[in-house]
């Protein structure tokens, strides 16, 4: 009896009377009991402080997509709907190091557009071993860590698919090490409009973590993957499609963006640099601008998007690859679809580029 999952819906109240009844009975048992959701909506409006060994749980870990409708209800299983804030205001906040967080099979809608679903700062000590799996997020204006404050996370691992839409505010600033992101999974998450060149993903001091199978559309305005500070190195990025949403609906500039230690291999990268002229934080001058640190890029696909109302394709000129700072290594990068003329470019100028056979160099 004393290992059997405690059903949310058991409890008497409003949704966070349920929750608040269920935490303290969690948190007071041993072996810890997981929290188990059923496949109905819920509203929670209160911030929860994480603590080793806790478990939310929907009713399953089916596919969960909150942009899929005419499915017989079929998806998704269970949608919590959160109307709370950010950074510490937070529906989840680690206060301290934490050991074997996990939550699963749920579909999140933020209600206020300023809703964060997870912050771990690192004045706090680390999420280690948390397991997130097969999550979607709507509407929200974080889900884990801020850009000025990232999720601190070691041994992490987020796993099934997962869907980021209707986003306000760059999803995810991640830092720490030895983690598995996406390995056993997906990430498809879109951004769309003026947003003042920020990113989709920030990347902050994570080192030795393995990166995979991301979808990644940034649309207008925006920029993909900021990489910064991984002194230690072994942050690696494949197998992911980085790109604007086709060659009319494009990115205006830079798709990638790495002032650390990374590597980038079997990446799609699609539909950028259109108009870098559009951002004033910096000036985007390649579809990855190397500005610091190594980076190692290799076994690339792209495709030119259009110049915004027009039919002219962004210039061979402009490269795939601009070395800044910092040293890259390039192969194996090709231009495909139609209007290539030549080899892609890549150049050096302020860096150290080493590049082989399958590129211009300049």
């Amino acid at each position: 009896m004393g290992d059997e999952e405690i059903q949310l819906d058991s409890f008497t109240g409003t949704d966070d009377q349920k929750l608040t009844a269920a935490l303290d009975l969690a948190r007071n048992s041993n072996p810890r009991r997981p929290i188990r959701l059923s496949a109905h909506s819920y509203t929670f409006s209160q911030t929860r402080t994480t603590f080793s060994g806790l478990r939310i749980l929907g009713p399953n870990v089916g596919w969960q997509n909150p942009e899929i409708a005419n499915t017989a209800g079929a998806l998704p299983q269970c949608t919590v709907t959160l109307n709370c804030g950010n950074g510490a205001n937070s529906w989840l906040v680690g206060a301290a190091t934490t050991y074997d967080v996990m939550v699963a099979g749920i579909t999140f809608k933020s209600s206020n557009a300023v809703t964060q679903f997870y912050h771990h700062p690192y004045s706090a000590g680390t999420s280690f071993a948390t397991t997130l799996d097969t999550l979607s997020f709507y509407g929200f204006k974080h889900v884990l860590g801020t850009p000025a404050d990232p999720f601190s996370m070691t041994l992490v691992t987020t796993r099934g698919s997962w869907t980021c839409v209707a986003v306000q505010d760059t999803q995810f600033s991640l830092r720490g090490s030895d983690n598995f992101l996406w390995v056993a999974g997906d990430l498809n998450y879109g951004w769309q409009g003026a947003n003042q060149g920020r990113y989709l993903m920030r990347f902050s001091n994570l080192s030795k973590t393995a990166v995979k199978h991301l979808y990644l559309t940034a649309r207008g305005g925006s920029r993909a993957v900021l990489v910064e500070a991984t002194a230690q190195g072994g942050l690696d990025f494949s197998d992911c499609v980085i790109e604007g949403q086709n060659a009319n609906d494009q990115a205006m500039g830079a798709l990638i963006v790495t002032k650390g230690q990374a590597s980038f291999t079997n990446i799609k990268l699609n539909f950028g640099m259109a108009r870098p002229s559009d951002f004033t934080d910096q000036a985007d001058t390649a579809y990855i601008m190397v500005l610091g640190g190594t980076a190692l890029i290799a076994n690339v696909w792209v495709n030119k998007a259009n110049k915004p109302g027009t039919s002219t394709q962004v210039a061979e000129t402009v490269p795939v690859v601009d070395v800044r700072g910092g040293t890259a290594y390039v192969s194996t990068v090709i231009g495909c679809g139609s209007g290539w003329a030549t080899k892609p470019l890549a150049k050096a100028s302020g860096g150290t580029l080493v590049a082989d056979q399958s590129l211009r160099t300049g």
